[in-house]
């Protein structure tokens, strides 16, 4: 097979009849495989624009998902490839994230949000045990909702058609039910600490460097504007949903800001 793709967590080959494998590396929990799978499934019959999870893979060595094949570009790649519609895509982003959010999980077929920042804070060796009960406390005031929310919601996980009229929503390991605020809070701190993999070619890391700013405002605002949530709605998650980020495989200069914003906002507590 052809690898067509990779990241931190698997590789993407072709695949027969217009399939791919998402292959994931061989010290990737089975267990997250399998959510991903599972959460796939539940949003795509919600008929939300997500390709399909066809197959659940398990050998010896590792796991992997058979998927539809989506045939476009990421938003990311696009930005990087056309700054000029930056501004554009970044409001489409928000309008693509907004139409998820509209959909309930009334069955509770996610897990929630707060149960999974609640366990990927206690979880983080880079907190300490004081300051992940400050955080948690803290977000046990945070509403309670039922919504859909993606939870790694980034414009490398939106795909777009040649067209650039219909867009698809992958990556859905972190799928979840919740308030979208967190779910938009937890995208700012994507955008605003995120890195590229360190392979990733200079002039590539040199347009996403570019972007950042612009993509990050117009999202936000455009959001706020089609939702009626608050800014300040926004920003009471930040804090929960950076020390969550912390459990994830950063590289150290990432890590290092988002303790610094984590210690800084509880201190803000006090």
């Amino acid at each position: 097979m052809r690898r067509i793709g990779q990241g931190r967590t698997a590789e993407i080959y072709e695949y027969p009849s217009n399939q791919i494998m998402k292959l994931y590396h061989a010290d990737f929990p089975a267990e997250a495989v399998q959510n991903e799978f599972r959460i796939t499934e539940a949003v795509f019959q919600k008929g939300l624009p997500v390709p399909q999870a066809r197959l659940y893979m398990d050998d010896e060595s590792r796991k992997g998902i058979i998927f539809e094949r989506i045939e476009g570009n990421t938003m990311l790649s696009l930005m990087i490839q056309e700054p000029v519609l930056i501004e554009e895509l970044s409001r489409q982003m928000a309008v693509c994230h907004h139409s998820l959010h509209a959909q309930q999980d009334d069955e509770g077929a996610l897990p929630t949000h707060k149960q999974i920042l609640t366990g990927a804070i206690r979880n983080t060796s880079l907190l300490s045990e004081e300051d992940k009960v400050q955080v948690i406390n803290y977000m046990s005031s945070l509403p309670e909702r039922k919504q859909i929310c993606h939870g790694d919601f980034h414009p490398d996980n939106v795909m777009l058609n040649e067209m650039r009229d219909q867009y698809w929503v992958i990556d859905w390991m972190t799928g979840m039910s919740g308030d979208p605020a967190g779910d938009v809070a937890r995208s700012w701190v994507i955008l605003m600490s995120g890195t590229l993999p360190e392979d990733t070619d200079p002039a590539v890391h040199k347009g996403f460097e570019l972007a950042r700013n612009v993509m990050l405002d117009h999202y936000i605002q455009h959001y706020i504007q089609i939702s009626g949530i608050s800014r300040q709605e926004l920003d009471a998650w930040i804090l929960p949903v950076a020390a969550a980020r912390l459990d994830e495989r950063l590289p150290a200069v990432e890590a290092d800001q988002l303790i610094k914003l984590v210690q800084d906002r509880i201190r803000l507590l006090k």
